[in-house]
């Protein structure tokens, strides 16, 4: 990730900076991988551990719901920095240090964190979940450490949306 490259989230482009909520921890993660993944409302709504790890930083962007579509975001362009986030710096047994950020939207209607922030987690278990809607979640990875699926890349690469399931790959340690 380049320090100034903006993310299109749910047909916008943001900044780590913004989305993280702090430009320090946007520089930590220069240099390195990002996921974005997108949640509409007919998907799994239900977000697990990706690795064994801990995590460290953690802390809730506060604001009110606002809806995503597209219309709103013509309207109004900073409706994902203004909506609910649980920003959560995790460090992973196998992936290294990872900024993981939940945003939700105004159908989602709130993030409910099933698995306390200072218990250690394993692989496959339960993180959290979104209460019915759309939502979207930003994961940030050091430089060097992890990247993501050939076919995440390729698609990207042709601004094309991967489909992925629980349990496909989507990164691989480097």
């Amino acid at each position: 990730m380049d320090a100034q490259q903006e993310f299109p989230v749910k047909g916008h482009s943001l900044e780590a900076a913004r989305i993280l909520g702090s430009a320090t921890l946007a520089r930590s993660f220069a240099g390195g991988p990002v996921i974005l993944a997108r949640l509409s409302p007919m998907d799994y709504h239900h977000v697990h551990y990706f690795d064994d790890g801990r995590t460290g930083e953690h802390h809730r962007a506060a604001g009110r719901l606002w809806t995503v579509n597209w219309h709103a975001l013509l309207n109004k362009p900073d409706i994902l920095f203004r909506n609910e986030r649980h920003i959560n710096i995790l460090d992973t047994a196998n992936f290294g240090r990872m900024g993981f950020v939940e945003i939700g939207a105004l159908s989602v209607g709130r993030i409910v964190q099933v698995h306390g922030v200072d218990a250690p987690y394993t692989r496959g278990q339960e993180k959290s979940v979104f209460r019915f809607g759309g939502s979207a979640i930003a994961v940030f990875g050091e430089s060097g450490r992890w990247r993501p699926t050939a076919d995440l890349l390729e698609n990207t690469a042709k601004g094309i949306e991967t489909l992925l399931r629980l349990g496909e790959p989507a990164a691989s340690r480097e």
